[in-house]
């Protein structure tokens, strides 16, 4: 092997960023800024390394899709902080004064009952899970009067939307819910404009397992008119749950994590810091420069 080569390969053997998995797809936050900086490459400990990131980035073989599968809370809206501050005042009211990072970071992502469920049986509250639904309800709408769109989701979405890639929505979320959490931002989610459907994990009778079972992704690329295979589709989640659902379903799958906890998940197909670093091209989609 040439000097430079050898160079090469061994800085990629210690950077934790090019970690490749059998189907030569990244796992590890591999993606340069929306301006096609390296700056954002966190592990990468020289420039050297950043270099041999970006330039794998760009030879990495990522299978290209047609149809875009997001998830809701926490990856297209803010809505995770609004429901962490809704149960903290809930638990307040029974004398929980901390609502422990460990058990946000357990539940996110889970199915809204199981959530709730876990939340009940770790901080021994005297509720059904029905009832802890209703008092946080009332809460939770109230505070996501408040909640805002995720950085980049609305010019990924719309950028889709202009090129004619079909999208939809599969969530944890019940339809009520939705409607509660999405009133904010009626440009982006009312009358179906954007998405062609929405699966609701809680209320549709065909998504018998929650994530990470990969039945949503499943019963929502079936949805499509022209029901595409499952390696056509490909899913943006935020939660660790989200991501094995989404692989178990065969679907290449971006994870955009929730800041506040570490992220300790290895079978996304890509780690990014924000929906602003999604490019769109390295899948087959238009770039937001066409």
């Amino acid at each position: 092997m040439p000097e430079n080569q050898a160079t090469i390969q061994k800085q990629r053997d210690n950077c934790e960023c090019l970690k490749i998995d059998n189907n030569n797809q990244t796992n590890k936050c591999c993606h340069s800024d929306k301006n096609n900086n390296n700056s954002n490459v966190e592990c990468c400990k020289n420039e050297q390394m950043k270099n041999c990131c970006s330039n794998l980035i760009e030879t990495t073989k990522f299978k290209p899709v047609t149809h875009v599968i997001f998830d809701l809370d926490g990856l297209l809206i803010n809505s995770e902080v609004c429901f962490a501050n809704a149960i903290r005042n809930l638990l307040k009211r029974y004398g929980v004064n901390e609502y422990s990072k460990e058990l946000q970071e357990k539940v996110l992502g889970m199915e809204v009952a199981r959530g709730i469920e876990e939340i009940i049986k770790q901080t021994k509250l005297p509720l059904t899970v029905e009832q802890f639904m209703q008092m946080e309800r009332e809460i939770y709408t109230e505070e996501m009067l408040k909640v805002q769109l995720m950085p980049g989701a609305k010019r990924l979405v719309e950028h889709l939307k202009r090129h004619n890639i079909p999208m939809a929505i599969a969530t944890g979320s019940t339809n009520q819910s939705y409607v509660i959490k999405t009133r904010a931002h009626q440009d982006l989610f009312g009358d179906r404009k954007y998405f062609q459907h929405i699966v609701f994990t809680r209320d549709d009778e065909e998504v018998k397992k929650p994530k990470p079972a990969p039945d949503v992704y499943l019963i929502t690329a079936s949805r499509f008119p022209d029901k595409p295979k499952p390696e056509k589709c490909i899913v943006f989640e935020d939660s660790s749950i989200g991501v094995d659902g989404a692989r178990a379903a065969g679907m290449q799958c971006i994870m955009v994590p929730d800041q506040r906890f570490e992220c300790k998940q290895k079978n996304a197909t890509m780690i990014l810091k924000s929906l602003e670093d999604f490019r769109p091209e390295l899948f087959g989609l238009p770039s937001f420069d066409e």
